[in-house]
């Protein structure tokens, strides 16, 4: 596997893990909006671990995405 091939299987990857954290997220609108005490409490937790995904997920897919471009 070339480099190129090797930043492009990242880029996929990157763009997965983002869309299915964003996908996540819509789902756990409905719980932050109706739950109260433990379970909202486990929901934030699960929507903080996502915002870090959607971070790291984002980041490294703005580099390929550059990258490819310059």
């Amino acid at each position: 596997m070339d480099n190129y091939d090797a930043v492009a299987a990242r880029g996929s990857k990157a763009r997965a893990n983002l869309v299915a954290a964003l996908r996540e997220c819509c789902d756990l609108a409905e719980a932050v909006e109706t739950l109260d005490g433990q379970d909202l409490l486990e929901v934030l937790i699960v929507i903080d671990s996502l915002r870090f995904v959607m971070a790291e997920s984002g980041q490294l897919l703005q580099g390929v995405v550059r990258g490819f471009e310059g």
